[in-house]
């Protein structure tokens, strides 16, 4: 399959590339490299790096591609609300560019890198035919995003919305704003395990 992955210099990225390499997948990936180039180096396969934005990237590369993984996005609350309009922006308007550029490129599938976060505080276990209740932009952008993408849905193009609970593990682009990482993290450097954000 070729795989065209936006985000892929990201935490879960830098991850699910190797892998798809590893099962001889092509791989286009697509990202503006913040954390740059460097941390995909040493990977082997048949892969394309891209460096662009999901907002403006010219949708003719999708075509001949097999699938699309969209995990481009300002990837937690907290940064969601530095810049709400922005958070809408990339992770609603950008990601839904990115599944309406993949369906007109007649790519088949699509794959929405979502939240649970989208549940908001609720009581009892959630579940795909719960009520979203979004309390932050980055949970009201994935609400967003998943609304739209979804709807694109025909005999031809097959979009799926993943709502991720806490990602947690290594990573190539490793995150220790993640509470399993930061609880580890703590523990290692100072013998105890923080619960809250703040390291309490």
């Amino acid at each position: 399959m070729r795989v065209f992955v936006t985000g892929g210099g990201g935490y879960i990225g830098t991850t699910l590339v190797p892998y798809l390499l590893s099962k001889g997948h092509s791989v286009s990936l697509l990202d503006r490299f913040f954390f740059g180039e460097q941390l995909l180096s040493g990977i082997s396969g048949p892969l394309t790096l891209i460096r662009d934005d999901i907002r403006w990237f010219d949708g003719k590369i999708l075509q001949g591609h097999d699938a699309v993984v969209d995990l481009a996005a300002l990837s937690n609350d907290p940064s969601g609300e530095l810049d709400p309009w922005k958070t809408i922006e990339i992770n609603y308007l950008g990601r839904s560019r990115v599944a309406r550029l993949a369906k007109e490129a007649g790519v088949p599938r699509y794959l929405l890198a979502s939240s649970c976060s989208i549940y908001g505080f609720q009581e009892g276990t959630m579940t795909e035919d719960s009520k979203p209740n979004p309390l932050t932009t980055y949970a009201r952008a994935n609400v967003l995003a998943e609304k739209d993408n979804l709807a694109l849905s025909s005999a031809e193009f097959t979009p799926v919305a993943s709502r991720f609970a806490t990602v947690y593990g290594l990573s190539r682009r490793m995150r220790f704003d993640l509470v399993v990482n930061g609880m580890v993290r703590g523990g290692l450097r100072t013998g105890w395990i923080p619960v809250m954000r703040d390291g309490s």
